[in-house]
């Protein structure tokens, strides 16, 4: 089988594939993350500005842990940056191990061996 190939003979999937299409993810998780951090962020919330104009007041029961969607002390839009690209790489790990332990060889696939 050529290079390009998905799977080996194996069933198991090219290392290098596996490198390039999370070097990948990463650069697209990155750019989404700076257009919420340096672009959107800055919009109006709609929601909020109507429900304002027609004199609706909000109540919580719970004090939010982070109000106006920021975390204080966090102000800084590149630090903001910063703190969504490790939060996608902390995903990203937590997604990667839970692969990787449903693919094992010792997953539920049938009987258990003896």
């Amino acid at each position: 089988m050529s290079e390009k190939s998905v799977e080996n003979l194996d069933g198991s999937t090219p290392v290098h594939s596996d490198k390039k299409g999370l070097l990948s993810g990463l650069v697209v998780a990155a750019v989404l993350v700076a257009l919420g951090t340096f672009v959107f962020s800055e919009s109006i919330e709609t929601l909020d500005v109507k429900a304002e104009e027609l004199g609706f007041e909000g109540f919580s029961l719970l004090p939010a842990p982070f109000p106006e969607y920021t975390v204080p002390g966090f102000e800084d839009p590149l630090v903001n940056f910063l703190l969504g690209v490790v939060s996608v790489v902390l995903v990203l790990v937590a997604a990667f191990a839970v692969g990787r332990l449903l693919s094992s060889p010792h997953g539920s696939r049938g009987a258990p061996s003896a």
